[in-house]
């Protein structure tokens, strides 16, 4: 990290927030972009086109060429342009691939490998940090069908959610047109520590897409938000924010100098901050825990119920996880 502060910064907004800096995608080879990757880790985007594919130019001129769909992948991708049917021999993993040249339109070896042996265009193939294929996605998308696809391999969903069910939570987030009614009843900081009830601090900031996912489609799940209304007192906290905050006696503020967070943000992490994030306080207002990061909504419902059933004090998270079970049905 360039920073002392490890922070889940987003700088692309769903595409119905903000309008940023227009920008065109900086498309490298697989080379450089491995290159690139030695330097700075970042998972790499790779478009499988043709010369004769008709929907591979019509994605370029529309989908990539989408001034917040650039943005966003310039943050948080190396983006690489591979045509499918090249000649060259690529090096990729210590293994050389080419083009064997049999027939009409004769694919790649490396491109049939990275589209999981399925020739078809255009196909977009994520790669991680490790240059590990992740998934290999084929057919046109408009810049509002990629932009949940995008977000779900960058910001690691993938890791803990299936893709229908992150769609369907990310149009719920942020494309429902119905009037949000929030059943979590938040509190102020003033309010919030003066509660007999364990608190959960809730660490955001306004524009990050985790915390928007957490705030309007995981809190407010009936079971979820029942608990965390009755067994907990919960405070809302903007990490960027400027107001000064008293907790146990010291007053935090944010001077907003070296970095934007707050004092009081980097006391509660140690100064490691990663959003969304959720600090846990006994009833008497000390620390249990900081509990970083998004977590679909079983793995919510379980880590509440570590917390206000002290289950904590016994058992390691790991076994308790093998003795849980949920209320809450698919």
């Amino acid at each position: 990290m360039k920073t002392l502060y490890c922070i889940s910064f987003i700088l692309f907004l769903s595409l119905s927030f903000v309008a940023q800096e227009q920008r065109k995608i900086k498309w490298l080879s697989l080379k450089e972009a491995i290159e690139q990757n030695k330097k700075q880790p970042r998972k790499i985007i790779i478009d499988m086109y043709t010369d004769w594919c008709g929907w591979c130019k019509k994605m370029d001129a529309e989908t990539f060429n989408h001034p917040a769909i650039a943005n966003f992948i310039n943050e948080n991708f190396y983006a690489v342009k591979f045509n499918a049917e090249t000649k060259d021999t690529i090096e990729f993993k210590g293994k050389k691939y080419s083009n064997p040249g049999l027939g009409f339109r004769s694919t790649h070896s490396l491109a049939l490998e990275l589209m999981n042996n399925r020739a078809s265009y255009p196909t977009i193939v994520y790669l991680d940090e490790q240059l590990n294929n992740i998934s290999a996605v084929p057919g046109y998308m408009t810049p509002a069908d990629i932009e949940p696809v995008l977000i779900f391999f960058a910001r690691n969903f993938y890791k803990v959610y299936p893709f229908d069910q992150f769609k369907k939570d990310f149009d719920k987030a942020f494309r429902d047109t119905a009037k949000f009614h929030d059943k979590i009843i938040w509190q102020s900081f003033d309010k919030g520590l003066k509660s007999n009830k364990k608190k959960i601090i809730f660490m955001y900031f306004n524009g990050c897409i985790d915390c928007a996912m957490m705030q309007r489609v995981i809190f407010q799940h009936d079971t979820i938000a029942n608990i965390l209304n009755n067994k907990f007192s919960i405070i809302s906290f903007d990490v960027l924010t400027t107001d000064s905050i008293r907790f146990n006696d010291i007053l935090y503020i944010n001077e907003k100098k070296e970095h934007p967070f707050h004092q009081l943000a980097i006391t509660l992490t140690n100064a490691q901050i990663t959003l969304p994030g959720m600090v846990f306080l006994s009833e008497n207002n000390q620390l249990i825990s900081y509990v970083p990061g998004f977590f679909p909504l079983k793995t919510m419902e379980m880590l509440l119920h570590f917390f206000y059933t002290e289950a904590y004090k016994t058992q390691t998270w790991e076994q308790f996880t093998k003795t849980f079970k949920s209320n809450i049905t698919p």
